[in-house]
């Protein structure tokens, strides 16, 4: 996408030591996560249904430097976005 999501929907991790927010986009099965010392990377083509649980385990106080690491790095591209 190249693109930065709109914030609108994205969920906030304040209690993560990897990531700083999480964002998807729907239409286009873009999941987005801004690192605390990475940047900005953007996973393509993630269903629903893998948000979804991603999600629920970020709201419910879970790791999401681990389901990032389980389920999302060894399955979806990412993109890194530029940094200006």
């Amino acid at each position: 996408m190249k693109k930065r999501l709109s914030r609108r929907n994205a969920i906030y991790t304040p209690g993560s030591h990897t990531t700083r927010m999480i964002n998807y986009e729907g239409v286009h099965h873009v999941l987005e996560v801004e690192f605390i010392n990475n940047g900005v990377y953007q996973y393509l083509e993630v269903p629903s249904s893998v948000w979804k649980e991603y999600k629920s385990i970020v709201l419910s106080k879970g790791s999401s430097g681990e389901f990032l690491n389980k389920k999302i790095k060894p399955f979806y591209k990412p993109e890194k976005l530029s940094d200006d």
